[in-house]
Parts: structure tokens; C-alpha cells; sequence
């Protein structure tokens, strides 16, 4: 089945108000049907946000669903598998992912070089779930760390938009660009040109906005980005 990740984020103009919702990692034996019990969101809601038709029910591991309304990532509570062996019985429980337990190597560079003029954080109309750098119109704009494209297209008042998949923990988002380099389906390399900045969708000046996410929550990336 195709990775469903390539579908949830164009319907990504929700953060542009400050997030009516959240992208869930999918993880072992979820569905559509799982995730609107675990949230309490209707099925069709979930279906209509991200495009997923009415014949797909199972959902691929490792992918990202986007939640109306949800406010926090969840997690589905773990299953119990009994082993019976010699009239005794044992409760295992299975263990996360492996790359959920290991650090993941995460040393990202600076996607432009330019003055930060919106910090992350904020709350109502003025949060932001990234930072905003001012630089000229049609700087090269370099992926941060390698990985898959997964969106590269123009959506809503985020303009031209590149986001990459660096592996089931970290995702970057690269936004109000002037031209979109990389393509979708795409591996990228650590410092290749994925596009040049500019003030399309809802902004006025030339800048880049650019968003960290881990496990699909916004974390402040100069956290991770060395001076």
C-alpha cells in the first residue's frame, strides 16, 4: 500500500491558526476505525482530513494521520499476550519499537542563514510551531538533515511547501518558498538544495518558515540546530 504519509499533510493549513489538531504516528495494527475510538473523533472526520477512502480500514505502521481536534498524541494501550507452557501461564508484553528505545542520530545544519524574526511558541493568533528567518528572495534553501520528500506542492497561506521525512521520529517542514527543488518521493541528501525562499502564501516579506517536528508534536528548533 502506498505510504499514507504522502496523503496527511495537505490538509496542512490547520497550524496556519495555531493547530486544530494533531499527526499521530501510526504504530502496529491501527485503523481508521482504532484511532476514532482512541481519540473520540468520528471515523468520517478522520477520513475526510486526510483523503483516505472508504475501502481502507488498516492503516501502515511508521506512517502520520492527521486528528481533528486532537490536542495531544496518544498512544494505544499496549496488548497482552498470554503464553501458556507446562500449565503455567506468563503475561508478555511486547516491547516498543526498537527505533522508539535507540537515540536516533538527529544533528541537523541551518536550513538558510538569516535573522530570526519570529521565535517558536506564542499562544492563540500569534503561535508559532516554528520559526520564521528572514533572508532574501531566492536563497537556496538546504535540507537540514537526509531523507524522503514526502509533500512538495503549494498549499494555503504556508505557499510553496517542501516537507522531508528524516526517519519515524523526526519530520522538517520548509514553508513560503519561491521555488520547490526537491520532488515528492525524493531522497535528499544533508545540505542539498530543496528550493529557494520567498513570500508566497500569507506573508508579505521575502522569509522561510521552517518547523521541527518530533513524533508529529512542534519542538522548538533551535534546540537542535547549532549556532
Amino acid at each position: 500500500m502506498k505510504k499514507l504519509c504522502f496523503i496527511i499533510f495537505l490538509l496542512f493549513s490547520s497550524c496556519i491558526t495555531g493547530g486544530f489538531g494533531i499527526y499521530h504516528s501510526v504504530g502496529e495494527d491501527e485503523s481508521v476505525k482504532s484511532l476514532s475510538k482512541l481519540y473520540s473523533v468520528d471515523e468520517e472526520a478522520i477520513r475526510k482530513e486526510n483523503n483516505l477512502p472508504a475501502e481502507v480500514e488498516k492503516l501502515e505502521k511508521g506512517s502520520s494521520v492527521f486528528i481533528p481536534g486532537a490536542s495531544k498524541a496518544k498512544k494505544a494501550p499496549k496488548k497482552v499476550v498470554k503464553i501458556v507452557k507446562k500449565k503455567q501461564k506468563e503475561e508478555v508484553i511486547p516491547s516498543q519499537d526498537r527505533e522508539n528505545k535507540e537515540e536516533i542520530l538527529f544533528e541537523p545544519i541551518w536550513p538558510v542563514e538569516g535573522k530570526i524574526i519570529t521565535k517558536f511558541g506564542g499562544q492563540f493568533e500569534n503561535k508559532n510551531e516554528g520559526i520564521d528567518i528572514e533572508v532574501p528572495e531566492g536563497t537556496n534553501v538546504k535540507a537540514i538533515e537526509s531523507g524522503k520528500v514526502i509533500f512538495s506542492a503549494s498549499h494555503s497561506g504556508f505557499g510553496n511547501m517542501v516537507i522531508i521525512q528524516h526517519s519515524q521520529q523526526f519530520i522538517s517542514i520548509y514553508a513560503h518558498l519561491q521555488a520547490n527543488f526537491a520532488k515528492e518521493g525524493q531522497t535528499v541528501e544533508k545540505g542539498d538544495n530543496i528550493g529557494q525562499s520567498g513570500k508566497t502564501g500569507a506573508t508579505e516579506t521575502p522569509k522561510l518558515h521552517f518547523e521541527i517536528r518530533e513524533f508529529s508534536k512542534p519542538v522548538d528548533p533551535e534546540k537542535f540546530l547549532k549556532e
